[in-house]
């Protein structure tokens, strides 16, 4: 940003104005500023993209807490939701179990990002992958 040529003075001083007043900058600034934008894509502890989970649901109240959230869709069977209740009760003091219509199977780590999600029709397989990544997070 600071440069002691005249030419790329003048450039910064015209261009800057004219493109941070568009919403794509804006909205890619306040990403980068407010480390919302940041993502773990590659972590061994992280399957997918590990982008931030955003829901209204996790709004006042208690939110996250210092628990994992594993959250079931409206879509899953009996099988995969009394799986989803083992696996909760057996890291009782790690996950808490919630519902959301509209969500396949999708596992929130304690600071906000997403471990695991699947909208894959096998949920008792869904289930095995978030108790192995439960079980990289606690080693």
């Amino acid at each position: 940003m600071g440069t002691p040529n005249t030419l790329a003075q003048a450039l910064r001083d015209t261009v800057i104005p004219v493109v941070s007043r568009l919403p794509p900058f804006q909205h890619a600034f306040v990403q980068r500023l407010s480390a919302l934008g940041l993502a773990y894509r590659g972590s061994p502890i992280v399957e997918g993209a590990g982008k931030r989970y955003f829901d209204d649901s996790l709004r006042g109240g208690a939110g996250i807490l210092s628990r994992f959230l594993l959250i079931l869709g409206d879509g899953d069977n009996s099988s995969t939701v009394e799986a989803a209740r083992q696996l909760t009760r057996s890291c009782r003091d790690l996950v808490e179990l919630r519902s959301r219509p509209g969500h396949g199977i999708t596992l929130v780590r304690p600071d906000g990002y997403i471990a695991y999600s699947s909208h894959d029709h096998d949920g008792i397989a869904a289930l095995n992958s978030v108790h192995s990544l439960l079980e990289r997070h606690t080693r």
